[in-house]
């Protein structure tokens, strides 16, 4: 039985050998049609349309020359192996620079936008101030920006240049040079400049020649205007160059009004004393350099210069100025008569042997505005004068004030001095300074503003003298001084019945300030006082001494000499 399922076994695999072998054979041959199938679609898209051994030598013999041709491309691909590289290799290169000229082109777009901003600021501006013409809009011109900057250079140096060589253009000429300085890189200073030089001319030119639209013939008429002005001044200066002569004899005559003058002022300042001062006067003295100008001018040694035609007359000024007084420029000094004369004021003192040059170190505080307020008063005399003559007579005079605010370095013997120099030239002095409180011969006023219980608001109105109790004591004449003091406590009665009821301090109150003025009446005239309604109640005042005595005898003074009076004032 084992050696009959052994042969069976043996017939088995005897029967599937063959199987085995004709499976694998119809599988090659599947696969061969799948190559024949591949193939031919191959062929057929490479148009082969034969297969046979003609078609198939043409096809070798076309791959061997395709074989060449590509053996030969590959080494023509190796000889430009090496450009290709350097190509790419600047290829990148560009692309970098490109990248980077991007980068820049965008960061001077951005640094551009101001400049395109005050390029239309500029317009705008230019357009605003009319300076564009008629089309009213900036000419664009072929020129390049920096060309266009030079050229603006070179045209504002031309303008500057030829203003400041014009008559009367150096001081604006100068600022413009500062300001272009300052300003060396902005565009809207040429505007600037331009606007203001036209400004300039449109003092010194005719507005029609100015307001063409057409530069040349506003040029040309500019021209004609220059010829006429030149003919002109051609004729103003054959008049001025007149015999030297009599530009000498001219200055002679008001040298010797000018000493006419200062001999009125001297006679004026005849008497003015005060303090240490007995004297005050002005002398006038002839400056030698300018006196040898006029001795040239007066013996015919600066006619040569005076006279050339070919000279400008402020040339020839300043030549004879050069020539003769010793300096450099100012020949139109020449036609003044004041340069040729040296006034100066001098001063007596009480004890003194002669007299002295009234110089600020050697003066007082006091004595200092004394001086001045004396030659004050006595030039004002002298225009006073000189206005009668053309007004007419009055039969009355000026009333003259002397004010001075803020006097704190004032004394009370600086005041002392002043009131004495204020009583001898009939000068109302009104003053604010510390001292005055002290001083004698004066009224202090104070002035205090405060509201009263009911709300309303007052000003206190107080004026307080100062008298010197030993005067006080040596006054005589007891009647007068009564009747004299009786009317004056009348009228101060009538202050105070008039502005209301004299209170103390206030809740709220303002001092408005202390102010006084030398008691010219006091002397020999009515005084004054504020009633309720701000009016003048005139009060008849006695002479110091009758009042001061009579006040002595009442108890109206106190222990300093002082006596006050107060009253209100309603607004």
């Amino acid at each position: 039985f084992e050696e009959a399922e052994a042969k069976v076994t043996r017939a088995q695999e005897a029967w599937e050998a063959p199987l085995s072998g004709q499976q694998q054979a119809e599988a090659e041959y599947r696969a061969l049609e799948a190559h024949v199938a591949r193939v031919t679609t191959e062929l057929d898209e490479q148009g082969v349309a034969s297969v046979s051994e003609s078609g198939v030598a043409a096809a070798t013999e076309e791959l061997e020359t395709a074989t060449a041709a590509c053996a030969a491309l590959g080494r023509e691909s190796r000889a430009l192996a090496p450009e290709i590289a350097a190509r790419d290799e600047r290829l990148r290169h560009l692309e970098t620079r490109a990248r980077a000229a991007e980068d820049e082109l965008a960061l001077r777009e951005r640094a551009l936008e101001p400049l395109r901003q005050a390029c239309a600021e500029l317009e705008e501006a230019a357009r605003s101030a009319g300076v564009l013409g008629e089309e009213g809009a900036l000419p664009r011109m072929e020129a390049s920006s920096s060309e266009l900057w030079s050229i603006a250079e070179t045209q504002r140096e031309l303008l500057l240049e030829r203003l400041g060589a014009a008559a009367g253009g150096a001081e604006t000429a100068r600022e413009l040079k500062e300001l272009c300085r300052s300003r060396k890189q902005s565009a809207s200073v040429y505007l600037h400049v331009w606007l203001q030089v036209r400004a300039w001319l449109l003092g010194r030119v005719p507005v029609r020649v100015l307001e063409g639209s057409e530069p040349l013939g506003a040029l040309l008429q500019l021209r004609d205007h220059l010829a006429l002005l030149e003919q002109r001044l051609a004729r103003q200066e054959a008049d001025l160059r007149g015999a030297s002569e009599d530009i000498a004899r001219s200055i002679d005559v008001q040298l010797r009004r000018a000493k006419g003058q200062v001999r009125r002022l001297n006679q004026n300042l005849d008497g003015v004393r005060f303090g240490s001062i007995t004297g005050i006067r002005v002398t006038m003295q002839r400056i030698e350099r300018m006196e040898q100008v006029l001795a040239a001018l007066r013996e015919g040694a600066a006619q040569t210069l005076l006279f050339q035609s070919t000279l400008p007359i402020e040339e020839a000024l300043d030549e004879v100025f050069r020539r003769y007084a010793g300096g450099r420029s100012g020949g139109q000094r020449l036609l003044d008569y004041r340069e040729y004369v040296d006034l100066t004021v001098e001063i007596q003192r009480q004890g003194g042997t002669g007299w002295e040059p009234a110089s600020p170190a050697r003066l007082s505080t006091g004595e200092a505005i004394g001086v001045g307020a004396a030659l004050m008063m006595v030039i004002l005399t002298e225009w006073e004068r000189d206005a009668t003559l053309f007004r007419g007579k009055r039969a009355w005079g000026s009333l003259r004030f002397l004010f001075l605010d803020e006097a704190n370095r004032l004394s009370r013997d600086n005041l002392a001095v002043l009131f004495e120099l204020c009583q001898n030239l009939d000068l109302q002095l009104l003053i604010a300074a510390p001292e005055v409180q002290t001083a004698h011969g004066n009224t202090t006023y104070r002035l205090v503003r405060h509201i009263t219980e009911d709300g309303r608001e007052e000003v206190l109105v107080s004026g307080r003298r100062t008298i010197d109790l030993e005067r006080a004591r040596l006054g005589s004449d007891g009647s007068a001084i009564g009747a004299g003091l009786g009317r004056l406590h009348d009228a101060v009665g009538a202050v105070v019945d008039g502005g209301g009821e004299s209170t103390g301090a206030a809740p709220k109150s303002e001092e408005r300030g202390v102010e006084a003025s030398p008691d010219r009446a006091s002397r020999d005239a009515p005084g004054s006082a504020l009633d309720s309604r701000g009016n003048l109640v005139e009060a008849a005042r006695e002479s110091e001494d009758d009042v001061v005595e009579a006040a002595l005898d009442r108890g109206a003074l106190d222990s300093e000499g002082r006596h006050g009076v107060e009253g209100s004032y309603e607004p």
